[in-house]
């Protein structure tokens, strides 16, 4: 009976132990052939007026660091108490062949929900912004 418990003990504590040995310290849903870096935006293009439920587009061109790097996302950041969009761009982790900064453009779009006057600030250096007003009536 001893021999028993001191079985099912153990088995118990293998059990245990193979379900905390599996557990991943990294559960983020992120890629890890990719890392992300900001790429500062040279341009911002796109209408200045538009009307409540119009889809406005906006061309917001940047650098990336080599020629395989790729628009990721736009994060928002505070520059000095001012909300600003910032470019995120994904490189492979991989040695790139193409070592030459490459213009890049993507494609922003709103549909502003309310009038006003809004502004699309976007990242172009580590401190100052482009900022594009726009009108909603």
């Amino acid at each position: 009976m001893k021999n028993f418990k001191l079985q099912s003990i153990a088995l118990i504590m293998l059990f245990v132990t193979v379900l905390t040995s599996c557990s991943s310290d990294n559960d983020t849903a992120e890629d890890p052939k990719v890392i992300y870096k900001t790429a500062y935006a040279t341009s911002v293009v796109g209408p200045t007026t538009g009307k409540v439920g119009q889809e406005l587009s906006y061309d917001i061109e940047f650098t990336s660091e080599n020629g395989c790097g790729e628009f990721h996302q736009l994060v928002e950041v505070e520059y000095n108490k001012v909300l600003v969009y910032q470019v995120e761009a994904q490189y492979p982790i991989a040695t790139c062949a193409k070592t030459t900064p490459e213009r890049r453009v993507t494609v922003y779009k709103i549909t502003p929900q309310t009038k006003g006057t809004f502004y699309l600030r976007l990242a172009k250096s580590e401190t100052e912004y482009i900022s594009t007003t726009v009108v909603i009536e």
